[in-house]
């Protein structure tokens, strides 16, 4: 089976998790495309380009915080998943709140799974790794989830 760089959108305000990410990337040689945005109205900028653009280039995974400025990883996590293309991406929330009304938030506006971000840099390694491993080359998704809308269309 041919493997493909994967899309990654990262939605996290802290830029030394963005780097390093970046840098468990680089380091573990993942074949990952990594491209971020620092709030949640940068998401739904980002969002309303791909909307005008036609839905070209669209992520394959995204990972996002919870505690976002602007507006929240929560309600980052409802507008995708309200959106018909949006919603067949994966959203992995990663993020150092373990509060059960947080999980249990997110899971019901649409997250695909949520992870506690740890402390060590190793163990950051890993979790990174880890998703690598499942959600990109494990699991098969949408590579363009715009196709599937339209041939949806068409019958």
């Amino acid at each position: 089976m041919k493997h493909s760089t994967k899309k990654i959108l990262y939605i996290e305000d802290n830029i030394a998790d963005i780097r390093l990410f970046e840098e468990a990337i680089s380091h573990q040689n993942l074949d990952i495309d990594l491209n971020f945005v620092t709030d949640g109205q940068e998401m739904l900028d980002y969002f309303e380009e791909s909307k005008r653009g036609h839905y070209k280039n669209l992520p394959n995974l995204i990972i996002s915080d919870l505690n976002l400025p602007k507006i929240s990883g929560q309600q980052v996590i409802k507008v995708i998943k309200s959106d018909e293309v949006f919603k067949k991406i994966p959203v992995i929330v990663f993020t150092t709140s373990n509060l059960m009304r947080d999980i249990e938030k997110c899971y019901s506006y649409g997250a695909n799974a949520y992870m506690h971000k740890p402390l060590d840099i190793d163990k950051v390694f890993e979790v990174i790794e880890l998703i690598d491993r499942y959600w990109l080359r494990t699991c098969l998704l949408i590579h363009n989830p715009m196709e599937e809308v339209t041939s949806a269309a068409a019958k």
